[in-house]
């Protein structure tokens, strides 16, 4: 009798075991979970860079939600449609974290999500004998989150610098009289 609960108790105790893994979010301090190219250095002060970013943030569209110069702190998104898909659209959410390490040198700091969006738009057709549709009497939208996530790509980083240090050397440019 003890050898055919043995065979019932392994596979149960082994399932168990399998859904006591740890949640993905345990591991949000590790190295691996860094956003590489999310931390840049720039040639200026903190004024010419808090400026800058500003300055970068409101020519690409986004939308300044707070902008803290004591505790030097920018939060920003912008939402933006989908070329090719009319259907789709992403907000950006941007946090932006300056912090002075010279004289002219300013260390910022970028942690930005996105979440991409799916809009549908359904017709309610009037039926005849409740079966053939005849024609729309009426719509509904739908909007469903389809992806949320930390942005890791290079190159929205490494824009988003490249505008910085482009900005700053407009302002470190000597102004010619006219």
């Amino acid at each position: 009798m003890r050898v055919k609960y043995s065979f019932v108790a392994i596979p149960i105790l082994s399932l168990l075991v399998s859904c006591a893994s740890q949640p993905s979010y345990e591991e949000a301090f590790s190295a691996k979970h860094q956003v590489p190219g999310s931390v840049e250095s720039l040639p200026a002060s903190m004024d010419v860079a808090w400026s800058a970013m500003l300055e970068v943030l409101s020519r690409q569209g986004f939308l300044v939600q707070q902008a803290d110069p004591k505790s030097h702190i920018i939060l920003a998104n912008r939402e933006i449609r989908d070329s090719n898909d009319e259907d789709m659209s992403y907000t950006v959410s941007a946090t932006i974290t300056l912090v002075s390490q010279a004289d002219q040198l300013t260390r910022v700091l970028v942690a930005a999500n996105q979440t991409t969006e799916m809009h549908k738009k359904e017709y309610r057709w009037w039926k005849l004998l409740w079966i053939l549709p005849l024609f729309p009497i009426g719509s509904d939208y739908t909007t469903v989150v389809v992806n949320r996530d930390t942005v890791r790509s290079p190159k929205f980083y490494n824009d988003l610098f490249a505008a910085a240090k482009s900005s700053i050397e407009e302002k470190s440019a000597p102004r010619q009289k006219p």
